[in-house]
């Protein structure tokens, strides 16, 4: 009824079961390399639905520090692939601080890209990007399996914990969206994945 104390929690689940559906069509379109349409999209508003949704399944021992402008450069993605991202790359920041806490970091930004930037990337054309960056202070990645992260079901995690299917789809669709990310990790000291997405210029087509 109007008033009760649970609208907002049914409205919150309510809105977590329609992202989850839409996922698993995401999940699906991907594996299949069917066509996503892509269109402008600003990630701070994703990023702060994000961890609206995130913030409740974690522990008090774990904060949440954002570095997010008030304003950003658009990208050419798809919403709900971005989401998916987020969600990939927070829930394994959760799980590598999930015994000790810990912080996780997001933040988002501008850059330029210079050619001496991308020289082992001759795929990436140089120019303007958004650089979102989301890091832990959890266990890190060892350096022996660091290249292997973004293998299809390559996983560290016990059962039931992770298919290893999360980084691998969040590699691809960061690829097919034009970019390309970076890992950085020490053991004992956190993880940091770095993305960089271009940024949309009025020259690139929203169809693309």
């Amino acid at each position: 009824p109007a008033g009760s104390p649970l609208i907002k929690d049914i409205d919150r689940v309510l809105e977590a079961g329609e992202r989850a559906a839409s996922l698993v069509k995401q999940i699906l379109a991907f594996s299949r390399q069917d066509s996503i349409e892509r269109v402008p999209l600003e990630l701070v508003p994703l990023i702060k639905q994000a961890i609206k949704l995130l913030r409740p399944a974690l522990p008090t021992t774990i904060s949440i520090h954002q570095h997010l402008p008030d304003a950003c450069d658009a990208i050419l993605a798809d919403p709900t692939q971005m989401h998916q991202v987020l969600m990939n790359l927070c829930t394994n920041a959760f799980h590598a601080m999930e015994q000790n806490g810990g912080t996780l970091s997001i933040e988002v930004r501008s850059r330029e890209l210079q050619i001496a930037d991308l020289l082992d990337r001759p795929q990436v054309q140089p120019g303007r990007f958004v650089e979102l960056v989301i890091s832990d202070t959890g266990t890190g990645i060892a350096p022996e399996i660091r290249s292997k992260i973004f293998d299809p079901y390559f996983t560290t995690k016990g059962v039931g914990k992770g298919t290893g299917m999360g980084l691998a789809i969040t590699h691809g669709i960061v690829t097919a969206a034009g970019g390309f990310i970076t890992c950085a990790s020490e053991m004992g000291k956190g993880t940091t994945f770095t993305i960089y997405f271009p940024a949309v210029t009025t020259t690139m087509s929203h169809t693309a």
